[in-house]
């Protein structure tokens, strides 16, 4: 697809910006975002029907997009399936989910052209440079890795390339800066961006855009308020708060909520068919059940309740909600470290 001219393109990027921070004056824009690769296990939907009630507890709008930036891992009919997932379980929604809406389109695949721009603004401010290592040469010439990725070490952030036949990435020039933001949920979180974090992708080699640009275009332009999800996105919040301040636009509240593991306390994930919804209902469990299993699995009612999603929103209001919340995760796990330390936390 041809791209816009620049001044064109950034002027719809501007308009668009200015509409989401009207509507983020309208009240609580909340949202659930998921990938279109599998069917949602569980803690997928219990993470959904969290997002949900902390919308509605407000009397908020609720949002429903597809982040299918990564297309090749999309599978046929899981969207479908997302959408059937949810309306059976009670979680209704206001725009996207093939109901469409002002801040359409609510598919990432189709949102490429607002990616761009953000990249092309972001370059104007030198706040971009391209990068030719691989991962297998990050791994290497990084000096001190730190948990489960090493700190990209700045390879290419000053050189000049002779060559144009190497595929090339994007990454966002890291300030040498400690962020630092208050989680509704999780309490005080703080990272040191150059040493824990390095400079980021934006763009990869073959051409997608990287989820931390396309989220944080898709929340703000969408006027996101709130973000609630899992706890294990934690640590991509500051680097995604970095680039709300790059493009000028603001950031949400951040609700990151713990994760739900199964009987054996291993972590939920797509790969086990056993604990999604499908499965569920093959079962013969109702959507009453499992509302009150879902709830349950997280204190907000006691064990062996049944009740509807409505009914929940009866059970509190937002600060017991939030309460509620706070002391689950202090009671259960902790939260993870951040992607490279544990950082500080408090309320």
């Amino acid at each position: 697809m041809k791209s816009e001219p620049l001044a064109e393109s950034t002027d719809r990027f501007e308009t668009l910006a200015a509409r989401a921070i009207r509507l983020r004056t309208e009240g609580v824009r909340g949202r659930y975002a998921p990938s279109p690769t599998g069917a949602q296990h569980l803690g997928n939907i219990r993470t959904a029907l969290l997002a949900w009630m902390q919308a509605r507890l407000q009397g908020g709008v609720f949002i429903l997009r597809m982040e299918d930036l990564d297309l090749p891992r999309v599978k046929p009919g899981s969207a479908a399936g997302i959408l059937d997932d949810l309306e059976w379980i009670g979680i209704d929604w206001d725009a996207g989910g093939g109901i469409g809406g002002e801040s359409s389109p609510y598919v990432q695949s189709e949102r490429g052209e607002l990616y761009a721009t953000a990249l092309r603004v972001l370059e104007r401010k030198g706040l971009v440079f391209e990068c030719t290592c691989s991962r297998k040469d990050v791994r290497l010439a990084a000096s001190a890795p730190h948990g489960n990725s090493p700190v990209y070490p700045g390879t290419c952030r000053e050189a000049r390339h002779a060559s144009r036949d190497r595929p090339r990435s994007s990454r966002f020039r890291i300030p040498d800066r400690t962020m630092s933001f208050v989680d509704r949920v999780a309490g005080r979180i703080s990272q040191d961006m150059r040493t824990e974090v390095g400079d980021f992708v934006l763009k990869r080699k073959d051409g997608l855009f990287a989820y931390q640009l396309a989220v944080v275009v898709d929340d703000a332009l969408m006027g996101i308020s709130d973000v609630v999800r899992g706890i294990d996105l934690i640590d991509s919040t500051p680097r995604q708060i970095l680039l709300y301040e790059a493009l000028d636009l603001p950031a949400p509240d951040f609700w990151h909520v713990p994760l739900m593991h199964s009987d054996e306390g291993t972590r939920m994930s797509k790969r086990f068919e056993s604990t999604t919804i499908e499965a569920y209902r093959a079962g013969g469990g109702g959507a009453r059940q499992l509302v009150g299993e879902l709830a349950a699995s997280i204190g907000l009612v006691e064990a062996g309740t049944r009740l509807s999603s409505r009914d929940l929103l009866a059970v509190y209001d937002i600060d017991e909600f939030r309460r509620r919340l706070m002391e689950f995760t202090k009671l259960s796990m902790p939260p993870p470290p951040l992607h490279h330390s544990p950082g500080r936390r408090g309320d």
